[in-house]
């Protein structure tokens, strides 16, 4: 009954926020479960200088890959269908702050604040080491830790419209999957 409460209020949050959105394919179903397949992108790779850039490099040597995810099925989707998800931008720059952000601050506090103590190097480095672990306890508590997960979950907005798509299955060659034709419609010739 909570994962439907937390559902909803995400959907209703869904309908009044701007969402950061990302295209998925439907894999696998349970009752009221879609499990969604996102694909990873790289951020670099399109410019000019990705010839010579290390961190295109690193971006290959570390390829995409796919993020499988289960959600709440509000649509009645079916598998194979290509869906959006989404997730509340607002939400998602709050967790981004407090999940590095956070540590980060109390990590340099500890450590000045042993530097203003004049304590020696090895104490100011453990002061500070344990001014990491405190944020990170206090990210903990501020995102409500493992039960609070359900509230930064991506929720199902829409189903993409359907689109000429080419599928290659291993062995054979591409075959073409045209939408379904609707009633009452024309093929041109």
């Amino acid at each position: 009954m909570a994962t439907r409460c937390a559902v909803g209020h995400l959907t209703k949050l869904a309908e009044a926020a701007v969402m950061i959105e990302e295209t998925a394919v439907v894999v696998a179903q349970e009752p009221g479960i879609a499990w969604v397949e996102t694909r990873r992108r790289n951020a670099c790779g399109a410019c000019s200088q990705s010839a010579g850039c290390d961190s295109a490099l690193l971006s290959r040597l570390f390829a995409p890959g796919a993020d499988r995810l289960a959600l709440e099925d509000g649509l009645g989707v079916a598998i194979g269908e290509r869906v959006v998800i989404g997730i509340p931008d607002g939400l998602l720059v709050r967790a981004s702050l407090i999940a590095y952000l956070l540590p980060l601050l109390t990590l340099v506090m500890g450590a000045v604040l042993a530097e203003w103590w004049q304590l020696a190097e090895i104490e100011v480095a453990l002061t500070g080491i344990a001014g990491l672990g405190a944020g990170i306890w206090l990210t903990g508590l501020l995102t409500g830790g493992a039960k609070g997960r359900q509230r930064y979950r991506p929720i199902l907005l829409r189903r993409e419209p359907a689109t000429l798509s080419i599928h290659c299955d291993s062995g054979t060659a591409p075959r073409a999957q045209h939408p379904p034709k609707q009633p009452n419609q024309e093929v041109a010739s």
